[in-house]
């Protein structure tokens, strides 16, 4: 669970999230996504696209029109 004292984090269009996903939560409209050091609210449809990638270093990029990520580090072996 994320903690309430927490600050979370909305994307301006144009700005990008980079860290090791270490959390995503799934709520009512939304979710929370603990990327890096900072707790990101995103668009519900994108956690559904995020899971399995706990542990890996990604990025969240918001444009003006949707979200889009990439994974910045190779695949564990």
């Amino acid at each position: 669970m994320i903690e309430s004292t927490e600050k979370i984090i909305r994307l301006a269009p144009f700005e990008e999230a980079i860290g090791v996903l270490h959390k995503l939560q799934e709520l009512e409209g939304y979710s929370l996504a603990n990327i890096g050091p900072v707790c990101v609210s995103l668009p519900e449809d994108l956690a559904s696209k995020l899971k399995g990638l706990q542990g890996r270093k990604i990025g969240v990029l918001r444009t003006d029109c949707d979200y889009r990520f990439r994974i910045c580090d190779e695949e564990p072996s």
